[in-house]
């Protein structure tokens, strides 16, 4: 009986070509999480924007919310549906599952704080520090260092209005929401910040 262990080792080149493609999807896979949480800082930075900015400004037209945070989920559905047409992995499934999971989380929130009817502010704080642990989680499964950094600045933006000038809450998220967007682009264009 042969044993026929050579024909099943690949040769240098094609050990070489496997492991280029390789690292040719994974730099692919690392674009596209770039690109889509890049879109995601725009749709959501655009949607602080305005809110924060109408809640401060102009109270009475608060009610704004509803349809862009709508809005939002939608435009962020489609993206996501989109993402997950061109990334299939268990990276990509992880990151889908804490998005899916933070969209339930809000839902539950809103719905718990709209039955008690508890502060506005209050909400937003929390929202936004689910934001930023959902910012977090994800950054360490797609290795987006962005996605850290922005979790730790909404984090403590978010802390310290909050706590230390309330009156200053909505125009500092409104800010942030001006930051995200910019850091959107860039994602986008493809530059990590």
């Amino acid at each position: 009986m042969m044993n026929n262990t050579n024909a099943s080792k690949p040769t240098p080149d094609e050990a070489r070509a496997a492991l280029a493609e390789a690292a040719l999807q994974k730099k692919r896979a690392h674009q596209l999480y770039n690109r889509f949480s890049g879109s995601i800082f725009i749709v959501w930075g655009t949607i602080y924007l305005i809110a924060y900015g109408v809640s401060f400004a102009c109270p009475e037209f608060e009610p704004i919310w509803l349809p862009l945070v709508l809005a939002g989920f939608l435009i962020s559905f489609w993206l996501g549906g989109r993402m997950g047409a061109f990334l299939r992995s268990s990276a990509g499934r992880a990151f889908r599952n804490v998005w899916a999971g933070f969209g339930v989380a809000y839902f539950l929130l809103g719905w718990s704080f709209g039955a008690t009817s508890a502060s506005g502010q209050l909400f937003s704080l929390v929202v936004n520090l689910f934001v930023a642990y959902a910012l977090f989680v994800s950054s360490t499964i797609v290795s987006l260092p962005t996605l850290a950094r922005a979790a730790v600045v909404l984090a403590l933006t978010n802390t310290f209005f909050f706590v230390f000038a309330p009156s200053w809450y909505d125009p500092a998220m409104a800010g942030l929401g001006l930051l995200a967007v910019l850091v959107g682009v860039g994602m986008v264009k493809n530059r990590e910040l």
